[in-house]
């Protein structure tokens, strides 16, 4: 079995924005990327690019050249409308979620705080609140999802900031953090592919400056302790990356 790295997010260009790095850098160690999107986008910017009712499909394209820039290997693109997810009911989207992790048997599952990231956007709230549910979920033999066998994704993590920087947001406190040093263009590069969000290419500007070279992360199972940091998402686990990390940081490893 591959490793497997599954990113949950609400938006097209969430992925890029706060997982980019990520994905991009467990995609050249051959770790299998997949991320779950969960609405279709239309209630975002349309940069003077497309009339509103042509949004949906703009970022939908957009969404898959940000995936192919990325290395993103399986890509769900769910049509759940934009700024409304905190009001889809929970028996509906978390048994899909369930589904989809039973289905990826993925061995990290990413997402956003509840805190719902540094815009506190209701559809980010919801999809850690669902995500967290579905993962509680997936490994329950009493839950039942025809033709897949239970799957407990044995890490799970919220995004979150860089202790380092302040913040009125109660992000959750950091107990990892994923160099991205090589991979910053390539993040960079997947989130201005969202061509029509291009106005928030400032705040993403000012997002990674204060993230420095890393994606910070708070795992839910493990409390912050203070002690050192874990620098990969398959720290403990018996499976691993197949290559070592690409940095900018250190010597890289032979």
């Amino acid at each position: 079995m591959r490793p497997t790295v599954l990113a949950v997010v609400a938006h097209p260009d969430d992925e890029s924005f706060g997982f980019g790095g990520t994905l991009a850098r467990y995609g050249w160690q051959r770790v299998h990327t997949v991320v779950i999107v969960a609405t279709d986008g239309a209630a975002g910017q349309t940069g003077g690019l497309v009339p509103p009712e042509a949004l949906a499909e703009r970022r939908h394209q957009e969404l898959k050249a940000a995936a192919f820039i990325l290395g993103v290997e399986t890509l769900f693109h769910w049509d759940y409308p934009d700024s409304t997810l905190a009001d889809v009911p929970e028996e509906e989207i978390v048994p899909r979620l369930v589904r989809a992790m039973r289905a990826v048997r993925p061995h990290v599952v990413l997402t956003f705080g509840p805190e719902g990231g540094g815009n506190r956007h209701p559809d980010h709230q919801a999809i850690s609140r669902f995500t967290l549910a579905a993962w509680h979920r997936a490994g329950k033999s009493t839950v039942v999802t025809p033709g897949l066998a239970p799957w407990q994704p044995p890490k799970l993590f919220f995004s979150t900031l860089n202790p380092a920087a302040t913040s009125e947001v109660p992000y959750r406190p950091a107990t990892a953090r994923v160099d991205i040093s090589a991979a910053l263009p390539v993040k960079r590069a997947a989130f201005f592919a969202h061509r029509t969000q291009r106005g928030d290419r400032p705040l993403y500007d000012a997002y990674q400056r204060a993230q420095g070279p890393y994606e910070w992360y708070h795992e839910v199972t493990r409390s912050a302790s203070g002690g050192p940091l874990d620098d990969d998402l398959f720290a403990g686990l018996d499976i691993r990356p197949p290559e070592p990390p690409v940095s900018f940081l250190v010597e890289e490893c032979p």
